[in-house]
C-alpha cells in the first residue's frame, strides 16, 4: 500500500491562495486543481486539517422500527496553524496588480472578505499555476479566510496563529 508521505525533501504540505479571476474558475477547473494565477503560498504550516463534514437528516415514522436518515449539503473548512511571516501574513503593497493575494497577504484578504480560490496540495511544495508542473494529491474549492488569532508568548516568542477556510460551494479533490 503506498502512502502520501511529507516528510522527505519537497514533500511537505502547501495552501495556495489566489484571488485570479475568482467568478470564472468554475467546477472543471478545481477538480483539476487549477485556481488561477496570482498565487500566494502560505507557509509554515503547522498542521493543517481538511474536513468533508456532510450533514445528515434523521427521522423516524410509523412505518420503520429504525431511524431513517439522508444527506443534506455538506459545511467543508480547511483549518491550519501558520507561523506568521511579514510578507505573507500583511501583504506587500509593492505587489502589482493590487488584487493579487500577495498585495493583501491572509490577513488582508480575511479583514476585506475578498473571497479567494484555495488549493491545499498534500504533498508537492511547489507552487505553480500551471497544474501540469505539479505532482501529487490536492483538495481545491472556494471559500473565505477566517478565525485568524495572532498570539505570541515569552515561552512561544514566535507569532503563531489558527487560520481556516470556509469553504463556500463544492471542495474537490485529486491527482495532478
Amino acid at each position: 500500500m503506498a502512502r502520501i508521505t511529507v516528510n522527505e525533501t519537497g514533500t511537505y504540505p502547501v495552501l495556495v491562495l489566489s484571488t485570479d479571476d475568482i467568478a470564472n474558475i468554475d467546477a472543471s477547473d478545481l477538480a483539476n486543481g487549477n485556481i488561477g494565477g496570482n498565487l500566494l503560498s502560505v507557509t509554515c504550516l503547522q498542521d493543517i486539517t481538511v474536513t468533508n463534514s456532510t450533514g445528515i437528516f434523521s427521522w423516524t415514522d410509523f412505518c420503520s422500527g429504525a431511524i431513517n436518515k439522508i444527506t443534506t449539503p455538506s459545511d467543508n473548512e480547511v483549518s491550519t496553524n501558520v507561523v506568521i511571516d511579514d510578507e505573507g501574513w500583511f501583504g506587500n503593497s509593492s505587489v502589482t496588480p493590487n488584487t493579487a493575494p500577495a498585495f493583501y497577504g491572509v490577513s488582508g484578504l480575511s479583514q476585506n472578505k475578498i473571497e479567494v480560490a484555495w488549493r491545499v496540495q498534500l504533498n508537492d511544495s511547489t507552487v505553480d499555476a500551471n497544474v501540469g508542473n505539479l505532482s501529487g494529491y490536492f483538495y481545491a474549492g472556494k471559500g473565505y479566510i477566517s478565525s485568524l488569532a495572532p498570539t505570541v508568548s515569552p515561552e512561544a516568542p514566535v507569532w503563531v496563529s489558527p487560520l481556516s477556510i470556509a469553504v463556500t460551494g463544492d471542495m474537490y479533490g485529486g491527482e495532478f
